[in-house]
């Protein structure tokens, strides 16, 4: 594994860490980081409400700004399921990051399924699929 494989996972986690959504968006991955922040905004959004505080503009910043600051005010599962979400996040994008360096190598690999190939086949033996000789 080199060294930029590595770093890449590191920083696309602690970003995810940071705030769910945009470890992915350093990843490009749009899908994901709009899943994720959507599912991080609304448990907050969620949160507050149960917790009955306000929900002001300027709250909401103060919250999403400071979070483990505001966890005070929150109860205990609530906190706990935004530090899980926040958690899952995290490995999903260190995840992504560790994947997308195994498709990287040099191995020959079929184009239908991606997984490796065998170089005496004239066709994947996982999908099936023919290969064109080049």
């Amino acid at each position: 594994m080199n060294g930029r494989g590595n770093r890449r996972r590191f920083v696309a986690a602690m970003l995810s860490f940071l705030q769910p959504g945009i470890g992915h968006v350093y990843l490009r991955e749009w899908v994901r980081a709009v899943l994720w922040g959507t599912v991080w905004l609304g448990s907050l959004l969620l949160v507050l409400t149960t917790a009955g505080l306000e929900l002001t503009a300027r709250n909401l910043l103060a919250t999403a700004g400071g979070f483990f600051s505001a966890v005070d005010g929150f109860p205990m599962e609530a906190a706990l399921a935004m530090f899980a979400i926040t958690v899952f996040a995290t490995m999903d994008a260190y995840w992504l990051a560790a994947r997308e360096d195994y498709r990287i190598d040099d191995t020959p690999r079929c184009p239908n399924c991606s997984k490796e190939l065998d170089p005496s086949l004239e066709f994947c033996h996982w999908c099936t699929a023919r290969l064109d000789e080049k």
